[in-house]
């Protein structure tokens, strides 16, 4: 299996554009996809073969900031979102590219300060679902929550707040978590279990 990753884009005083990727996310990553192999999604090209689309965290939507390393990013993840749409392949966003996702389907977001840090969750009850616990902890990063949906998207987990912080699409093998799996000191069994539905 070969794993697309769209990385952090960021760009220095001295305008040099770095493209990052946690180390730890493709630890998280080959633990559950065995034998797999990585492919740098860091620029658009239309030979880029990959299985599974992973958006990764980091960045702004140019929505709520214009500076260039956001739109390097938008660019390169509308590109690959809507190739991968057209192609049938899955697609999980995390952070912010369930934020991306969430966005380009046209859900609500919200400015928020108090996504930072350790909190509850909550699984929704349907099918997706089934075999987890109700409720877990997990962590957040990020200053903008998807607020509300919109029709095609089904949400599969809320904080406290009512925010959604796991979703998939009705029709697409689209899915977005707004926590970081690879950021935790120790692999969660729900976060295993959950990748392991993303397919």
């Amino acid at each position: 299996m070969k794993i697309g990753i769209i990385p952090r884009v960021r760009i220095f005083k001295n305008k040099q554009i770095e493209y990052c990727i946690e180390r730890k996310l493709i630890i998280f990553l080959n633990k559950i996809y065995k034998n797999s192999s990585i492919v740098f999604l860091n620029e658009i090209k239309k030979n880029n073969i990959f299985d599974i689309l992973i958006i990764s965290g980091g960045n702004d939507l140019p929505k709520f900031s214009n500076l260039k390393e956001n739109l390097i990013k938008n660019k390169i993840t509308n590109y690959y979102l809507k190739r991968s749409i057209k192609r049938k392949i899955v697609v999980v966003g995390i952070c912010y590219g369930a934020q991306f996702i969430a966005n380009f389907f046209s859900c609500k977001l919200k400015k928020t300060k108090k996504h930072v840090g350790n909190h509850p969750i909550k699984f929704e009850k349907n099918n997706f679902n089934l075999n987890l616990k109700k409720n877990d902890f997990t962590n957040s990063y990020h200053t903008y929550l998807i607020k509300k949906v919109s029709k095609n998207i089904k949400p599969l987990a809320k904080a406290n707040d009512n925010s959604i912080e796991a979703f998939k699409h009705k029709r697409y093998k689209i899915y977005g978590i707004m926590w970081h799996p690879e950021r935790n000191k120790k692999l969660k069994k729900f976060d295993v279990e959950y990748f392991k539905k993303f397919k």
